[in-house]
């Protein structure tokens, strides 16, 4: 693996959410009726802030975070959703169980040799007609400029930083990139919005692209 996995533990107090209210985003609902079946894997699930609505509609969710916080915060909310305390680096996707994959607001969070990996698994393992959701950080995102001036991070190269500090890494993405890294997939939905972030911290902007695929 390179460098760690962002240690989000060390950010809660108590059991107190850092992430907001779950909702289920309208742009997932939109396209939910395409799906074949029930079965949804969330990839970096942290509370659960899509799955728990994804559960509630009846869907079977499996959830993969690193975070035995956000875990445990997730089960609070919801006794329906089969979670597993790993990095998703290290999860091995079983072939043809799922019918929807998610990773919202993850992938950012890792070098972009190691989102290829994972992205390679999804595409190969995701049943056939399967639909799959990927939010991630734009290059439009204020972190990709501010991050050159922060002297706890160093440019690696294409819009990678390095957190010296923690040994991990931040990804900016353009849309290019995204239809690359699922080329041969039907694109069903790609946008780039920049969009008020209310979920934790003080209010601030992130840019971000949504892309929702179909494997073909």
């Amino acid at each position: 693996m390179i460098g760690n996995s962002v240690n989000y533990d060390k950010e809660y107090k108590e059991n107190q959410s850092i992430w907001g209210t779950a909702k289920l985003d309208d742009s997932l609902k939109r396209y939910l009726k395409l799906l074949d079946g029930k079965n949804v894997l969330d990839l970096g699930i942290g509370e659960g802030n899509n799955s728990i609505s994804l559960s509630n509609l009846g869907f079977n969710v499996t959830g993969i975070d690193s975070s035995k916080k956000a875990l445990d915060i997730c089960k609070s909310n919801s006794n329906n959703i089969k979670l597993i305390n790993d990095d998703i680096r290290n999860y091995k996707i079983a072939k043809d169980e799922f019918n929807l994959i998610l990773s919202r607001y993850a992938l950012h969070f890792l070098h972009k040799d190691e989102v290829l990996t994972i992205v390679n698994e999804i595409k190969e393992n995701l049943s056939v007609n399967g639909l799959v959701y990927i939010a991630v950080f734009s290059t439009s995102d204020p972190g990709n400029s501010r991050l050159y001036s922060n002297p706890n991070y160093e440019y690696v190269s294409n819009n990678i930083f390095h957190d010296k500090v923690n040994n991990t890494y931040m990804s900016y993405f353009s849309q290019p990139e995204i239809l690359g890294l699922f080329s041969g997939f039907e694109t069903i939905l790609i946008s780039e919005e920049y969009s008020l972030d209310l979920g934790h911290d003080a209010p601030h902007y992130h840019g971000v692209i949504k892309y929702i695929g179909r494997k073909i």
